[in-house]
């Protein structure tokens, strides 16, 4: 791994702790939470892919009790079942539910972007901006380039969340962020350079929107940036969800 992507990898790291939820699990059974968390996150695991419990605790060198508990917290919040006779895998929710996940995403942080045009101070939106106009990497189906990537997606809703200024509410939805996250990632090899370009000229738009303090623009613009999400990293067809329409323009 080049330093580069050690760099974007802390970073990424960084943002995940940021959004981490104050109810997980301690100990060495947090340290394996943790560690897969971070794992689904990135895309390592696909959807539906089984997890054996003693692979884990050889691969973790712990005993089968503490990767029970970090499995049962990830069942909790979302990134695992458990089915009896058979095991642990990683879920498969189907299109229609991975559209409407982000449907209702969007609401959310399109409230959170009226927020930050509401409330921004100082050079915080200049900020937003230079973020939201990073070039897009090249080579998306390179390690590098997506890490890349990735690292300014996160960056811009970081700052996004900066400017809203309302931090018990971004505590409230990290788990839905951190799936969002997931959920995207196994869309990640699919995701073409055009399309990458369209969700930065999106992003740019919504920088502006907030700085110009344009309250109903930016809610609206982020809303369908985030919506649209799974279309464009290809998880799901335009058709998963008639419910997109309502917000195409």
């Amino acid at each position: 791994m080049t330093q580069h992507e050690s760099e974007a990898l802390e970073s990424y790291s960084g943002m995940r702790e940021r959004l981490r939820p104050g109810s997980a699990p301690s100990g060495k059974a947090g340290e394996i939470a943790d560690e897969l968390e971070r794992r689904l996150m990135l895309g390592a695991y696909a959807f539906g892919e089984p997890l054996s419990i003693t692979q884990l605790a050889q691969q973790f060198d712990a005993s089968r009790q503490p990767v029970g508990v970090a499995i049962s917290h990830l069942r909790s919040i979302g990134y695992v079942d458990i089915i009896p006779q058979v095991g642990c895998r990683v879920v498969s929710p189907s299109a229609n539910e991975i559209v409407d996940f982000f449907l209702a995403m969007g609401k959310m942080e399109g409230a959170v972007a009226g927020f930050a045009a509401r409330r921004h101070q100082g050079s915080e939106a200049a900020v937003l901006s230079r973020i939201a106009s990073r070039p897009t990497p090249g080579r998306l189906d390179e390690t590098s380039g997506r890490i890349e990537y990735i690292r300014t997606v996160n960056d811009f809703h970081n700052q996004i969340w900066r400017l809203a200024r309302s931090p018990t509410l971004e505590d409230r939805v990290a788990r839905l962020r951190n799936l969002s996250i997931f959920y995207l990632w196994q869309g990640a090899p699919k995701l073409a350079p055009v399309a990458a370009r369209q969700l930065n000229r999106e992003r740019v738009e919504i920088a502006a929107a907030v700085a110009l303090r344009d309250v109903a623009a930016a809610e609206t613009l982020m809303e369908r940036h985030i919506a649209n999400k799974p279309m464009v990293n290809g998880i799901a067809s335009e058709l998963a969800s008639p419910g997109l329409s309502g917000i195409r323009q």
